[in-house]
Parts: structure tokens; sequence; C-alpha cells
């Protein structure tokens, strides 16, 4: 037998090739499976349920030129005039957007007669209207948004402040319905309204932050939600209202599902590098074995003489040969897996 295959098979030579088979296939099944898990991870990350509404939403940057005054009374102006537009579903005004950072962060908040710790505990501020609700579609865990009234006059002079789920429990309410109409202390006594719930501010690559809203108007962002279809035209209508109402400010704008979907630019770029890395590794595997199978087939070919002498057929020999290297790519993903895993 040792005579027919050629080259003794115990030979180090033949554990050396065959060592090299089964480490490409592994490095190959472990890039593969680390693919699959990202792709899905970022599958996941862009359709699951973040608690709000994302498509339609038309962003546009608040004004930044002009007096103060001017631009409130042209904000009622322009306010008026979206809301005669048949497309307009709904609009805001409102300091943060889905997909963007907080105003700004705060401590120094509790409950009357907390424990001296609570005041250490941060909260996201986030300045909305009364349109901010209804306009990104965010559904409340018990008692009311903001009144009109109260935006306009500003959290200072209103005294009144809304928390998501994960402020209320921070802050030490039992539940969403327990925090409504009680008092929160921060510099002075602010009256809780309403509970949000728990929605995706930042995303699924972040946990939800416990934020707190507070009521004022024209800051920031104008958000409008449009009905679909004819996106030109409509934008060059709300440009041109713009620009009319706020003169010397740029129109500049962003839909905000493709701003949001950014935060997941990363996951994308190393799905890109993770899929072009499988490719190379499962070409250079396939190399290998290739190499491997001529080789040995080579080193067989007397053997698979006689066996075709003596009868065998060609799924026979093809059998006979394949089974060796089968056992190699089982053995690889063998040692993959709990690697991958």
């Amino acid at each position: 037998m040792q005579t027919l295959k050629g080259t003794p098979r115990m030979s180090r030579g033949y554990w050396l090739r065959k060592s090299l088979v089964v480490g490409q296939f592994s490095a190959s099944v472990v890039l593969i499976i680390a693919t699959l898990v990202l792709y899905r991870q970022l599958q996941y990350m862009q359709n699951q349920d973040l608690g709000f509404a994302l498509t339609q939403r038309l962003v546009i940057q608040s004004p930044q030129v002009g007096e103060e005054a001017a631009i409130t009374t042209r904000t009622a102006v322009l306010e008026q005039q979206l809301s005669q537009l048949p497309y307009v579903k709904n609009f805001c005004q409102s300091g943060i957007v889905p997909g963007n950072y907080y105003n700004f962060g705060a401590n120094g908040i509790a409950r009357p007669g907390a424990p001296a710790d609570d005041n250490k505990k941060g909260y996201s501020m986030g300045i909305i209207d009364d349109r901010y609700l209804p306009t990104y579609g965010i559904a409340l865990a018990a008692g009311r948004n903001f009144t009109h009234q109260e935006t306009t006059l500003g959290w200072e002079k209103s005294a009144k402040l809304m928390l998501n789920e994960s402020a209320a429990r921070q802050l030490g309410f039992s539940s969403a319905a327990a925090a409504v109409g009680q008092t929160v202390n921060w510099g002075q006594a602010y009256q809780v309204v309403g509970v949000m719930r728990d929605y995706h501010h930042q995303g699924l690559r972040n946990a939800i932050d416990p934020i707190i809203f507070l009521p004022r108007r024209s800051v920031g962002y104008l958000t409008v939600q449009l009905t679909p279809g004819g996106m030109s035209r409509k934008l060059a209508e709300l440009e041109k209202l713009y620009r009319a109402n706020y003169p010397g400010n740029p129109f500049e704008f962003f839909f905000l599902d493709e701003r949001y979907n950014e935060q997941y630019q990363q996951e994308q770029q190393y799905g890109q590098v993770f899929t072009v890395a499988s490719t190379l590794a499962i070409f250079i595997a396939c190399l290998g074995l290739f190499g491997l199978v001529a080789f040995t087939t080579e080193q067989r070919t007397k053997e698979i003489g006689i066996r075709k002498v003596l009868g065998a057929s060609v799924a026979n020999i093809l059998s006979l040969i394949s089974k060796d290297f089968l056992k190699l790519v089982v053995l690889a993903n063998l040692l993959a897996w709990p690697v991958a895993w």
C-alpha cells in the first residue's frame, strides 16, 4: 500500500499541509460568522421599534441671524403658513431631535426630602414645545403634554416639566402615574405634568438616558412631518417660505431617518471590511484545499489506476479522495465555532 501511494502518509509534510488547510478554513468560518452577526446586528438596529416615528420628518435649522423678538414674531407667521399647507401633517419647534445630542446635562435635581446623594445623579435636558410629542409620535405613559401657554412662558415661569420613564425611576417614583403631579426641586420647585414612554433618542448603541423635558418655543430646530411623494417641489416651497420669513438665514435641513442612521456607519464599515476579509479568506482556503487535493491525487495516481482497472466507478474514486478533505473541513468548523462564539 505504501509503495502504491508513493510518499508515506504519516510524513511531517503531510501533517503540515493538512494543518494549513484546517487553519485556513477555521479562519474563513470565523470571518463568515462575524460578518453574519454584524449584518444581523445592523439590521436589528435599523428595524427595531425606537419608540418614535422616524420617516417623513424634515428637520430645518432654526434662524440664527436677527433679533429675538423679530424671530419670535416671524416664527408665529411661519407656523400659521405651515398649518395651511396640505402636505404638512404636523410640525414642532424644539432644541433636540432624535439622533442628536441633548440641549445640556444637569444634576442637583431631586424630589423634596430625597437623600442627599440624589442631587449627584445626572439628567439629560431637552427643550421642546407642545407639538413635539404628536410630531414624533411619542406616547405618554401617564399625565399630559405641555400646553401652548406653558411653552410660550418657558420652564422658568411655568414651573412645569416632563420626564421619560427612566428619569421617573431615577427620581425614585414607583411608577409613571405616581410621578404625575409631584414636585421636583431644581433651584425652584417644578411640577411634573407628564411622563413620556422611553424612546431611543440616541439610537440603540446607547442605553436610554434619564431625560427631563422643559417647555419652550422657537429654539434649535423646526421639524416638519410631510406626506410622501413630490419631495423636490415641497422642499422648494418650504425654502421660499423660510427665506421670506427669515431673510439672511440659510435654509439648512436634513431628513431625520438619514441623519439617525448615520450613527451606524461604523457598523456598516465593519460589515464591509469583514465581507471583503471573508471573501479573501475563503478564496485562499479554497486555493489551499485545491493544492492539497491536486498533490494527493498525483501521489495516489497508481492506486487510482489500479482501482479503476478493478472496476471502481468515478463516484467511488471521488468518495475515496473527498472523505479525507471533508474530515478536514468538519475539523475546521469544530475549531472555528467556539472561537466565533
